[in-house]
């Protein structure tokens, strides 16, 4: 059941991306040639208009298929023909659509859950099996009032006075939640395993505000900020995964389809489906990002090949461009076929 959740949660974010161009290309005068639900082979189709909408046998995502995108179009409605803006529009239409999918399951899980408001109290959100912070006996949705005898009201605070005990124990007066104040003595590690702090808790200061429904504009605002922060933090990692490779040290932290659906089937039964549908938010603003990296077979490899066109008023050579894609698309493949049998051997 994990799995048919997880292949009809992708299949979503690949098609709305996939409806991105294709209103885009509408909506400049492009023939859309056929618009497929899965992968082909192909399984049914019916043309309405000028469009074949298909069903295929790979259920995985689906596709858009634009008259003249191969550089031979004939006529005003060819994506060759166009000026290089209604092109740009084009090519941009699918990251847009997921940008806002992503605001759209953001603001709709905290229309549910309620709104992140700040607090100066820190809780305790998780806490990693056999750590210390397990060891002395903290439970999840405590909140941590002091560090030895100084009092804490950020994450950054706690964080700050808990190192300066590196190597020994130290005292945590908690609020828990069966209401009562109690002291704990926790060991403070100096080498933490990797993704762990020197306690083992994961903090945060924010808590779920519910708003009345007339205040759902509180929820859009709260989906835009999500959207943009993980928008950062995706490009930081892009970045640093980029530079990763250019310097010859292989990515570690990177998952393909099956470190997602590893990850989907772990959030989904641990924490419910809502957290999974905040998951594939975050999923469809990785999609944006990357999709508009400047790498062939990419839509911002597409968006390279416009932007030479603008600037040079001339198109680029269509063989070429041809040739580059398809290395491309190789590559990819490649890489998501290494990623994938890095996944593999993770899990086994």
């Amino acid at each position: 059941m994990d799995l048919i959740f997880f292949i009809l949660a992708l299949s979503v974010l690949v098609l709305v991306h996939e409806w991105g161009h294709f209103i885009a290309a509408r909506k400049t005068g492009v023939k859309v040639e056929e618009f497929g639900l899965g992968l082909p082979p192909r399984i049914i189709g019916k043309k309405f208009g000028d469009t074949i909408y298909s069903i295929n046998w790979l259920m995985i995502g689906g596709f858009c298929r634009l008259y003249g995108e191969d550089g031979d179009g004939k006529g005003k409605d060819a994506f060759n023909n166009k000026n290089p803006w209604q092109k740009l529009l084009i090519v941009l239409g699918g990251v847009l659509m997921n940008l806002v999918l992503a605001v759209v399951i953001f603001s709709v899980v905290y229309a549910i859950l309620g709104v992140p408001k700040e607090t100066n109290k820190v809780a305790i959100i998780g806490i990693s099996k056999d750590s210390p912070a397990e060891k002395a006996g903290l439970k999840e949705n405590d909140v941590i009032l002091k560090v030895a005898d100084k009092e804490i009201k950020t994450p950054s605070e706690l964080t700050t006075e808990v190192a300066k005990y590196k190597g020994q124990f130290v005292k945590l007066k908690v609020y828990q939640v069966s209401q009562v104040e109690k002291d704990f003595d926790v060991e403070v590690r100096e080498n933490p395993p990797e993704g762990e702090g020197s306690v083992g808790i994961a903090i945060s200061n924010t808590e779920m505000v519910k708003v009345p429904w007339y205040r759902f504009y509180e929820g859009i605002g709260a989906g835009f900020k999500e959207a943009f922060y993980w928008g950062k933090i995706i490009i930081n990692g892009v970045g640093e995964m980029v530079w990763g490779l250019v310097t010859g040290h292989v990515p570690k932290d990177v998952s393909g389809p099956v470190g997602m659906y590893e990850a989907t089937s772990s959030i989904k039964n641990n924490q419910g489906l809502l957290a999974v549908i905040h998951f594939f938010g975050i999923v469809s603003v990785n999609l944006a990002v990357v999709n508009v990296l400047p790498f062939p077979a990419l839509d911002g490899g597409r968006i390279v090949f416009v932007l030479y066109e603008m600037i040079f008023r001339k198109k680029a050579n269509q063989k070429f461009e041809i040739v580059v894609n398809n290395i491309g698309m190789m590559v990819l493949l490649g890489l998501i076929l290494l990623i994938t049998i890095g996944d593999i051997r993770r899990i086994f």
